[in-house]
């Protein structure tokens, strides 16, 4: 915007705010009201929306102010941390104690109060689940019987064996171009590269650089991360040497960055050469991949254990091996290890067929962790070995796969190629195939495994539930699902002291079970027989004799140990017989357990006579905010904000009356309170019989001045607690039926002022709420004061454009009447005047 100075300023009026305004004096003109009655218009437009702004913003707190009593209302008598939570049946309960009395009180525990004599004489049985244990060493699924800490290995320690290693163990780093580094590493003993089937040893160490390549990703040009074979390639020359090339063809050069380990040692690498800067590997001839003459025990000197006792997890290094070593002098020296490390808690030693062992005492666990080649020389079997069920292991390994003819089998069982889900999908980037869950899968529909080939399914079946596994599932994930499975009615536990599996029935009573059998409903071999044996565990229902008003019932069966009798909930929970030998030979049930209900009714009546006060304010607050008509001048026409102009004359208190005559009646008419009030009212007067109850316990509804209250009868809310609890409870919390009057009232609530939630309740949305701070700044009447925002802020743009173009005007004409002034008065003097 433009801006004026000038020589001479008065700056008497607001509108101009800095700007320097030449006074006049030159032309005679009053400059400064002409320009304030050009833009008069601006300043009116700009004061009527400031009004509408103002009137708006003062609906928004009248708004509030209706809103807040309500949410306050929710937070004392419908949450779940109120200690006076109405919408809770628990309190309702707690005004209502129960004892049992008797000698075996103790077994018998009850709630609530019953419309009936009862009276418990004997609890012979008490109602149980349906339990099955099975241990997982018995069931060949690994670790240790009978409580036993000890992780054993499964082939014998042959310390002298040969072991045949790698010589180009180690990293291979490549560059390509200018900045991509490219590592491939190879392993001491999984990684061996030896001629067959008419491959050359050189051959196959190519063929696995460009596996390896395939399974390392790098980002491309674009950021994306691709494999490294997209951009790398390696070949054997006619020289019989590796050497490595751009196959993306983007002309990028690739050479070998550097190596390490037994690849640099003996393959003479080294990163200055020329061999290496033209991506060259010289292979000599006849060079020799493999060490044939190594052994278990050279092999194993130095390396380590990671050794994990109860939690606590120890490095162990393996002890040098000698020519003279036996299995039992080198189980010795391990042993000396373990022991400087944890103590006499831990020690290894041979089993009778020559197998390592390492125990601890009982009710330990025990784990023993290396690498793969490193367990395998020690007989270990793979990488871990523990004294427990390694949940964590695949039923692959656990039950052992073997490939057949027409597929595959776990365990012995045959298994059912599985088919991909819905519409499968190809990743370029991992040149893969997905079906619609996710699942890898190839072109052909087939699913595949983890090691890319078809996969096959087996059914697990348990209570005649049926869950499909395959050989890459792991244990844990078995009992996941189990547990998952609600329909299966079983949870299913795996404990590492006892190296046992338990499976419980999710109910009690004789209808509970646990069954396992040894083929599935459609006749094939059942997987969890395979996993846990065949079984047929059933539950037990409680057994007790009751007298109920004088009746007595005998061998009364209860599939739950809690259970309903006329409205008292009972709960056993031990056995006892309350029959009695009198001296005289006569017998009775004297020691039966017996109830007593007494009731507490204050904190109740307290709470309801306290809910009712604070729901009438809303009532009427609701009520007064739509129905209260706006204030009127005497040329009848409505108050309205007023001006800061309008202001200026008036004093602080007069302007506070002003606007108190100007808010009245601000939310005349609004549908919204009008609505709600309707819906309280609704709510506080459901009609029918559940009016006729509310008014039995002594809550009715009232009307006077326009609007509908509630009013207690305390004398008969005490009598109803004391006669009928559970009946007041309901009449507040049920959800069934018209509903209770809390429950009522608490949706009527919720749905004009929840603050949580995606959607807010309708007056938080329309006003916002203290109570949600994400709402203050977004809702419907605050974006129509921001809209009002917007447009006072062109407005008042406007009106300091044309503020500056009036002022500039008039400066112009102030300036040449000065100099045709100065002009005029020097001809004057040239001519004598």
């Amino acid at each position: 915007m433009a801006s004026v100075s000038g020589v001479s300023s008065s700056n008497t009026s607001s509108i101009y705010g800095s700007r320097n305004v030449l006074s006049g004096l030159a032309t005679g003109l009053d400059t400064e009201s002409m320009i304030e009655n050009a833009v008069s218009g601006f300043q009116t437009k700009i004061a009527s929306l400031q009004k509408r702004q103002t009137s708006l913003t003062w609906k928004q707190e009248a708004m509030r102010g209706v809103s807040t009593p309500m949410i306050q209302f929710a937070q004392k008598y419908t949450s779940y941390s109120s200690s006076t939570n109405l919408l809770s049946a628990n309190f309702f309960n707690k005004a209502v104690t129960t004892a049992a009395n008797g000698k075996y009180a103790d077994k018998i525990s009850a709630t609530g109060k019953s419309s009936s004599s009862v009276r418990i004489l004997d609890v012979t049985k008490l109602a149980t689940r349906a339990t099955y244990s099975v241990s997982a060493a018995a069931m060949g699924l690994g670790g240790s019987a009978d409580g036993k800490a000890a992780a054993v290995g499964t082939e014998k320690l042959e310390l002298d064996a040969a072991m045949s290693l790698s010589r180009v163990s180690g990293t291979l780093s490549l560059q390509y171009g200018a900045n991509r580094t490219i590592d491939i590493s190879f392993d001491e003993v999984e990684d061996l590269y030896t001629a067959e089937d008419g491959k050359s040893a050189a051959q196959a160490f190519v063929d696995s650089i460009n596996k390896k390549l395939a399974g390392t990703k790098v980002s491309n040009s674009s950021g994306e991360y691709v494999a490294a074979s997209t951009m790398v390639e390696a070949k054997l020359d006619d020289n019989g040497d590796v050497v490595f090339s751009d196959k993306a063809g983007a002309g990028n050069s690739v050479t070998i960055a550097g190596a390490t380990g037994k690849l640099k040692d003996n393959l003479g690498i080294d990163a200055s050469s020329a061999s290496s800067k033209a991506g060259t590997i010289v292979l000599a001839d006849d060079f020799a991949f493999v060490d044939e003459s190594a052994h278990r025990g050279e092999y194993l000197a130095g390396k380590s254990l990671k050794i994990t006792l109860d939690g606590k997890t120890k490095t162990v290094e393996l002890p040098g091996y000698e020519a003279s070593d036996t299995a039992e002098s080198y189980a010795a020296k391990l042993n000396d290890a373990l022991q400087k490390s944890f103590g006499s808690s831990i020690g290894a030693e041979l089993t009778s067929d020559g197998k390592l062992s390492f125990t601890a005492q009982r009710g330990s666990t025990l784990s023993v962790t290396a690498d793969s080649a490193v367990g395998k020389a020690l007989g270990l079997g793979g990488a871990t070995a523990t004294s427990y069920l390694d949940t964590g292991r695949t039923l692959g390994s656990l039950l052992g796969v073997e490939s057949t003819d027409s597929g595959e089998t776990l365990g012995g069982m045959t298994g059912t190629a599985l088919k991909a889900e819905g519409k499968i999908t190809y990743n370029k980037t991992s040149n893969t195939w997905t079906d619609s869950k996710g699942n890898l899968v190839d072109k052909d529909d087939n699913r595949l495994g983890e090691d890319g080939k078809q996969l096959y399914g087996y059914t697990f079946e348990m209570n005649g539930e049926k869950l499909t596994f395959t050989r890459d599932t792991a244990m844990e994930s078995v009992l996941t699902a189990i547990n998952s499975n609600t329909a299966m009615g079983v949870t299913a536990t795996f404990s590492k002291i006892t190296n046992s599996i338990q499976f419980t029935s999710r109910e009690t009573g004789a209808a509970s079970g646990i069954t396992i059998n040894a083929k599935t409903e459609d006749g094939a071999d059942n997987l969890a027989a395979k996993l846990f044996g065949t079984a047929d565990a059933r539950g037990e229902d409680a057994e007790l004799s009751m007298e109920i008003n004088g009746q007595t019932y005998q061998n009364v069966t209860r599939a739950d140990n809690t259970f309903d009798v006329d409205g008292m909930s009972i709960t056993l929970k031990g056995t006892f017989d309350g029959k009695v030998t009198n001296d005289d030979g006569t017998s009775d049930y004297s020691n039966a357990v017996s109830f007593t209900t007494t009731s507490d009714a204050d904190k109740i009546v307290d709470a309801i006579n306290s809910m009712v006060k604070d729901l009438n304010d809303i009532l009427k607050n609701v009520h007064d905010s739509y129905s209260t008509l706006p204030n009127y001048k005497s040329d009848n026409s409505r108050y309205e904000p007023l001006s800061d102009s309008d202001k200026d004359d008036m004093s602080d208190s007069a302007i506070e009356k002003y606007e108190e005559k100007a808010k009245q009646g601000i939310l005349f008419g609004d549908s919204d309170l009008s609505s709600l009030y309707s819906k309280l009212v609704s709510a506080i007067s459901p009609g029918g019989t559940a009016s006729a109850t509310l008014s039995k316990m002594g809550i009715t509804t009232s009307y006077s001045d326009g609007v509908t209250s509630v009013t207690v009868d305390e004398e008969a809310l005490r009598s109803a607690l004391s006669n009928d609890p559970d009946s007041v409870r309901d009449a507040f919390v049920s959800t069934t039926g018209v509903g209770g009057l809390m429950t009522n009232v608490s949706k009527v609530v919720s749905d004009y002022a929840a603050t949580t939630g995606a959607t807010k309740g309708i007056l938080v949305e329309k006003a916002g709420s203290t109570y949600s701070a994400l709402s203050l700044l977004n809702n419907t009447l605050q974006d129509q004061i921001d809209n009002y925002d917007e447009q006072i802020s062109k407005w008042q743009d406007k009106l300091s454009d044309k503020i500056d173009y009036y002022t500039k005007m008039f400066t112009r004409l102030e300036t040449l009447t000065n100099q045709m002034n100065s002009q005029s008065s020097m001809l004057s003097g040239l001519m004598g005047n």
